[in-house]
């Protein structure tokens, strides 16, 4: 991700779920388009990548030589985790992207249809409603898409972002039983 103002950060949800950090999100984005191998070195904890000298997780703050052991490679789960939030963000933003469009039509034809001016006059009214449709269906969009589907679609992504990752937590720190270990209990 590369910002024009170096003043300009990421925006961080401080929701106790520290997935995904700006380089995991660009890392899973690099593997899903196969640009880039799932393998490295990543923080136990929240999966960001970090380099083999690294001490200190700079995402949330795991310390790796105490804390959860760095990964070779990103879950699966997270993979899909990330997928599932770009695809609620997208549909809530073209949703309200369409309804812009939709918007800028519709109240191009009613301006058009009754404003006296435009009844006899047919060039003036398709002159208008070109430049109408031209500014609205640009215009409406980026807002209604850009600003509030955005919003909205953030925060329901983000909720099922953390749904899904208190789940993954508790599957993941589960203690694993082994098959001889079942095997005795059930005798």
């Amino acid at each position: 991700m590369s910002f024009d103002d170096p003043n300009d950060v990421r925006f961080r949800p401080d929701d106790d779920c520290p997935i995904f950090s700006q380089s995991l999100e660009d890392h899973i984005v690099a593997v899903s388009r196969g640009t880039q191998p799932n393998a490295g070195r990543f923080c136990g904890n929240c999966y960001t990548p970090i380099a083999r000298d690294t001490e200190m997780c700079p995402h949330c703050r795991e310390d790796t030589r105490s804390g959860r052991a760095p990964l070779d490679a990103v879950p699966s789960e997270m993979l899909e985790i990330l997928r599932k939030q770009r695809a609620i963000e997208s549909k809530w933003v073209n949703g309200f992207a369409y309804l812009g469009i939709i918007i800028a039509a519709v109240t191009g034809i009613a301006i058009v249809l009754w404003v006296p001016f435009f009844r006899d006059r047919l060039i003036w009214a398709t002159l208008f409603y070109g430049v109408y449709l031209l500014i609205g269906s640009r215009v409406l969009p980026a807002i209604l898409g850009g600003y509030y589907g955005d919003r909205i679609g953030f925060e329901k992504a983000r909720a099922e972002t953390r749904a899904a990752w208190a789940e993954w937590v508790t599957e993941r720190d589960q203690p694993r039983v082994s098959p001889s270990q079942s095997s005795t209990t059930k005798a």
